[in-house]
């Protein structure tokens, strides 16, 4: 397959066992690479390498370029594989599949993850580090950070020492043709309620409210398809069905992570007999869950609510305290709060209302917002905590990660654009991405950088489908060396 030396260090890279986490032999297998070629090396403190390759022609007193991909992957298999991640290598296949409406040959593996994103992009590094038929080539650094997979943590503690380029090509983008320029940034919120229980007393009936089957999904580049929030939703609906009959939370629980929209929540509590029989005629009629489907704009078919009476395992708080939390999360604003103003279309800061959980002592709430504009988080999320503490609760932030702000007059997209219209024939989509790239990060650690992120086409990355399409490979190789070319003048 062309190009072969791409190809030929991606079946290198494959034997390699490279789960987030287990990256040594990854480490090993660079530093032989450089070993053999002559090529000089250094490493932080963490296991991010840098490989420097010397300049080429007319590129050797050009200024350094950085080439950055991530060495680790994500490791799915299927129920049925015995794959063992920790030391069996990646089996590789090509089939031929419609994709798009076209028969195409397409690279995958054999019941597991393929691991192209972002092998692909090392493989990319190296075969350009070596290719005889770049004759023209500025210095090279490669930069080959670990753990991206499980929170970008080697490029949040790279040593900037290690690198001199302040031009950086990501290559970990999924889509030919494209040039992505800016990404999200994100911080988590946590809110957490000390709740105080009572026994139940007087004549009150237990209860339990289920929403399933939201569509959930992403939540950075899907926050904006209108697939509800299954915590805020039914917790609007337990408010109106209620209408002031006394309610005792016992449980509040929804979603699953931080990253993902949450598809189900559930609420359990007491109240009287007769206001728990008008809450079972409600939900039996299905008017409540009409109203919820009635608000998405996708995936509104599989939605259900279901109300059940059974013991509660926890004493309930009371009233006022079961409606001020409930009051509290309704008011936290879920969804896109801003557009960009410089790529169309492009959510440039969200929240995540994403988990709500129930202990004995306190209920938790994580959420998870996200931005491209410098700032943009703490203008959002500060307000809230304010609003949050306000109704009793304490609210705290996790460390974050930088986004990465789209540059619109960046000389090293002018420079890309030109050759993607000469190897492709075509402009590129000139895009951003509402979800954390490392060049988000990179960018927090050393400001003057001036990056984009490229990549060949790879469809369902992180899952057994992934799949990478074969004829869009040596195109995003000749776009990426025709751009070493044009940076060595």
């Amino acid at each position: 397959m062309e190009p072969s030396l791409l190809f030929d260090r991606f079946a290198e890279i494959c034997r390699v066992p490279r789960e987030s986490g287990n990256e040594g032999g990854m480490r090993c297998y660079l530093e032989a690479f450089a070993a053999v070629h002559g090529f000089a090396y250094r490493e932080d403190y963490i296991g991010n390498l840098v490989m420097q390759i010397p300049g080429r022609g007319a590129g050797k007193g050009a200024n350094p370029v950085i080439l950055q991909s991530h060495t680790d992957m994500v490791c799915v298999k299927s129920p049925n594989s015995s794959h063992n991640f920790t030391k069996d290598e990646i089996r590789t296949l090509i089939e031929r599949r419609v994709e798009g409406g076209v028969l195409q040959q397409v690279l995958t593996a054999d019941g597991t993850t393929l691991g192209a994103d972002n092998g692909l992009g090392v493989a990319a590094a190296l075969a350009a580090a070596t290719d005889p038929n770049i004759t023209h080539c500025p210095p090279l650094e490669l930069l080959f950070t670990i753990d991206e997979e499980r929170g970008l943590t080697g490029a949040a503690q790279l040593d900037p020492s290690l690198l001199t380029g302040r031009q950086l090509i990501n290559m970990d983008s999924e889509e030919l043709g494209e040039i992505c320029i800016s990404c999200a940034g994100g911080r988590d919120m946590n809110t957490v309620w000390e709740v105080k229980r009572k026994a139940p007393t007087g004549p009150l009936a237990p209860f339990r409210v289920s929403l399933n089957g939201l569509p959930g999904g992403h939540s950075g580049v899907q926050i904006n398809e209108g697939r509800g929030n299954a915590i805020q939703m039914l917790l609007q609906e337990i408010v109106n069905l209620f209408d002031g009959k006394p309610l005792f939370v016992s449980e509040l629980t929804g979603g699953s992570k931080r990253n993902v929209i949450p598809g189900t929540a559930a609420i359990a509590g007491w109240t009287t007999p007769e206001a728990a029989a008008a809450l079972q005629l409600a939900v039996d009629s299905q008017e409540p869950k009409k109203r919820i489907a009635n608000q998405l704009a996708v995936g509104s078919d599989s939605v259900e609510l279901i109300f059940e009476t059974r013991i509660i395992p926890n004493r309930p708080l009371s009233d006022a305290q079961s409606l001020e939390i409930i009051q509290a999360i309704l008011a936290i604003p879920h969804g896109p709060q801003t557009m960009s103003d410089i790529v169309p279309g492009l959510v440039e800061t969200s929240n995540n209302v994403a988990v709500l959980t129930t202990e004995t002592k306190r209920i938790t709430l994580a959420c998870s917002t996200r931005s491209s504009r410098q700032n943009a988080i703490s203008e959002f999320q500060e307000p809230v905590k304010a609003r949050l503490e306000a109704r009793g609760a304490l609210v705290s932030f996790g460390d974050g990660y930088p986004g990465w702000e789209a540059d619109p007059d960046n000389p090293l997209l002018t420079k890309a654009e030109k050759v993607f219209v000469e190897v492709l024939g075509e402009a590129p989509h000139i895009t951003a991405i509402h979800a954390g790239l490392e060049c988000g990060v990179l960018k927090g650690i050393i400001p003057d950088l001036k990056m984009i992120s490229i990549g060949p086409s790879i469809i369902d990355p992180h899952t057994v489908e992934e799949r990478v399409l074969l004829n869009t490979v040596a195109p995003f190789y000749r776009c990426l060396t025709g751009l070493l070319s044009a940076l060595s003048g």
